[in-house]
């Protein structure tokens, strides 16, 4: 038996080009059948710069599935959920998809507090951090095109956090109005 280590990807490489195609897709089906890291490395590095709106669906599934799975309770495990961004981000360049996770990441949490009524702290400190990475993106020039999708959503975040305890919805309302002046002083200018 072949130690793990000790096959370099130079012998990886020779090994896999003598391989029959359809053994290839056979790896790759294995491989992504393997727990969702696999699932997610592959698509995020298929989509290098395409826009795919069934790769980011599968992305927020990730996400939605940490607070509401179809069945039983969500695992709220914060590692899946930064990840899923992370990987989506990275691997697709597609600046409004991250964008539009973050949000919805955000959102997540907003409807999970509303309906249960509390969740673990390192969420909400998630979800500010989240929404002030975005907040922060949407100000970038690339960003700022975006606003008028993710404004409507924005309030409607705001006014759905207004109870929500632990600061956050404090802190929701901040980030909102920082958006709010910004696009209002930006268009005072021109």
């Amino acid at each position: 038996m072949v130690k793990e280590d000790s096959v370099n990807w130079h012998d990886l490489k020779k090994i896999l080009q003598d391989t029959d195609k359809n053994e290839l897709i056979d790896l790759i089906r294995d491989f992504y059948e393997q727990p969702a890291e696999n699932r997610n490395a592959i698509l995020s590095q298929h989509m290098k710069g395409k826009k795919s709106d069934w790769v980011l669906e599968s992305f927020q599934r990730i996400i939605r599935n940490e607070f509401f799975p179809d069945n039983g309770l969500g695992g709220l495990r914060s590692d899946v959920t930064s990840k899923a961004v992370m990987d989506y981000s990275e691997g697709s360049g597609d600046l409004a998809g991250t964008m539009e996770l973050m949000l919805f990441f955000v959102e997540n949490v907003v409807e999970f507090v509303n309906e249960y009524g509390g969740i673990e702290e390192e969420f909400i400190d998630e979800g500010c951090e989240m929404l002030r990475k975005f907040c922060e993106l949407l100000k970038t020039p690339e960003g700022q095109r975006f606003y008028p999708s993710f404004k409507a959503r924005l309030l409607k975040l705001r006014r759905e956090s207004n109870d929500v305890g632990y600061g956050f919805g404090d802190d929701i309302a901040y980030y909102v109005k920082d958006i709010e002046d910004f696009f209002e002083k930006d268009k005072q200018v021109n």
